[in-house]
């Protein structure tokens, strides 16, 4: 009896993944391979990495493990809010996080400063997709704290769209993140 199997094409992964960064360079935008549905395969993430990805991204943190302990050092973010007793992996091993809990960012600030480094965030903003995030009246203030915290550095806000609730990335929707985007930088005194 036969098992069930699957067959990659490393080079079809490459050229996909070229295909799309040279679509979207000359609008400056960079590609970021995200590995969670190959479970960090560091076979699959190298071949995304030479088709011209700019770092990696994955929901687990066991699958960031997987790729560091394969010697991938590029920068990897994890796209997803981390459980507290991960905290320590994260900060070790993710250049970025995805969050929107102020506990585990507290934590992500102390676990930092712990090891002498900063931790680079994203916040998310729940737009409507039920998935996760900070809900946008609730976003300044949210971001006021966080800029207080050492040992944590705020990089971005973004949204789960088209997930959970299967909300379509609508103009609407768009128009109001970036609106959320502008009214954070303009917060930070800096762009994100």
């Amino acid at each position: 009896m036969s098992k069930p199997c699957i067959d990659i094409d490393l080079d079809k992964i490459r050229y996909n993944t070229r295909f799309l960064v040279d679509r979207l360079r000359p609008r400056g935008i960079t590609v970021t391979g995200v590995t969670k549905a190959v479970c960090g395969h560091p076979e699959i993430a190298n071949a995304m990495l030479e088709g011209g990805a700019t770092g990696l991204a994955d929901a687990r943190i066991s699958n960031v493990i997987r790729m560091r302990n394969a010697g991938i050092s590029c920068s990897i973010s994890l796209i997803r809010t981390p459980m507290l007793n991960q905290v320590a992996q994260v900060v070790d091993n993710c250049d970025v996080s995805f969050n929107t809990e102020m506990d585990i960012i507290a934590s992500l600030a102390i676990n930092a400063l712990g090891k002498n480094t900063t931790h680079n965030i994203i916040l998310m903003v729940e737009m409507g997709d039920m998935r996760e995030g900070i809900l946008p009246e609730r976003l300044e203030s949210t971001v006021s704290q966080v800029l207080k915290m050492e040992g944590i550095s705020l990089k971005g806000i973004g949204a789960n769209l088209a997930c959970l609730g299967h909300v379509a990335p609508s103009a609407k929707a768009m128009a109001l993140l970036s609106s959320l985007a502008i009214d954070t930088e303009r917060a930070c005194g800096r762009a994100l």
